[in-house]
């Protein structure tokens, strides 16, 4: 996997074949693409030419991948994305202070054509451009909570509804009530997700 105008080697960290759309895009903004194992990355990430690093791995190897990288990027830190599944990985990838982790969904295959053209410009993305992914990562994080959240909210006003029509049933108005409860609790947090969100740059 070369590219005849490589600025240098960009890792691409997977556990088995490499997916294309992810080495494509890499190449075609002009990187070297080198497949490598979770557990070798920091054999690899020892060559001069990696200039940065991809990860698309599963939830063990990604927390072992990291760690990884904690240790080896204090003496020599390179960009790296993240392409994980978990939303909450990468809502704490994209509040990190690091400045060298960014991190998306993997078929996102846009942000690591952006990524890969920023990694030309040799240096972490400037604080604008982190400050916009979290904004994203906040909208995702709040879009991906309200649906669950609704589903509760609407569950525990039927069996309220319907306790009320069997004449009441100290036993079970308690903990419904109470799960209504924690309902208001999240929708709070989740408009000061919103709030929080709409002072970031869009």
């Amino acid at each position: 996997m070369e590219s005849s105008k490589s600025f240098g080697v960009v890792l691409l960290v997977v556990e088995g074949p490499a997916p294309e759309s992810i080495a494509e895009a890499l190449m075609a903004a002009g990187w070297e693409v080198q497949a490598c194992r979770p557990e070798k990355l920091a054999d690899c990430l020892e060559q001069d030419a990696v200039r940065g690093v991809v990860i698309r791995v599963g939830p063990d190897a990604e927390t072992a991948c990291l760690q990884t990288l904690r240790r080896v990027q204090v003496e020599m830190p390179r960009p790296v994305l993240l392409l994980s599944t978990a939303e909450p990985v990468r809502l704490a990838a994209a509040l990190t202070q690091t400045g060298w982790l960014t991190a998306a969904a993997p078929d996102q295959t846009e942000v690591v054509q952006d990524w890969a053209r920023r990694l030309t410009g040799s240096g972490p993305p400037p604080a604008t451009e982190r400050l916009r992914q979290v904004r994203q990562e906040l909208s995702r994080l709040n879009h991906d909570l309200k649906n669950p959240l609704a589903i509760i909210s609407g569950n525990a006003q039927f069996l309220h509804e319907l306790i009320r029509l069997r004449g009441g049933d100290a036993e079970l108005e308690g903990p419904v009530a109470d799960i209504e409860e924690a309902c208001r609790q999240l929708h709070a947090l989740l408009q000061r997700l919103v709030a929080l969100r709409d002072t970031l740059p869009g």
